[in-house]
């Protein structure tokens, strides 16, 4: 297996571990421009979450989770990232 998370590579092999049957909601294979731009935003998106938390917004900290991050982790067929990311969770 891949150790680094943060690569195309692990990336791909999230994908075809996470959606090894096709159907719906399986999002389509990001090119390796597509997969950084996205993982940077994942990266970003959980320190904006994570900054919510902390000054006390956690109503608005879960519903950015559920409204951004959900999306781009399941796009990035990252399980959860808060595992990932070197961030405080709530």
């Amino acid at each position: 297996m891949i150790q680094d998370f943060s690569s195309y590579e692990a990336y791909l092999e999230r994908y075809k571990m996470f959606y090894c049957e096709e159907g719906d909601g399986r999002p389509p294979i990001l090119s390796e421009d597509q997969f950084q731009y996205y993982f940077d935003l994942l990266k970003e998106s959980y320190q904006a979450y994570n900054e919510l938390a902390e000054m006390g917004h956690r109503e608005e900290a879960r519903n950015y989770y559920q409204q951004v991050i959900n999306g781009l982790e399941n796009m990035l067929a990252v399980a959860d990232g808060t595992d990932n990311f070197p961030y405080r969770s709530i």
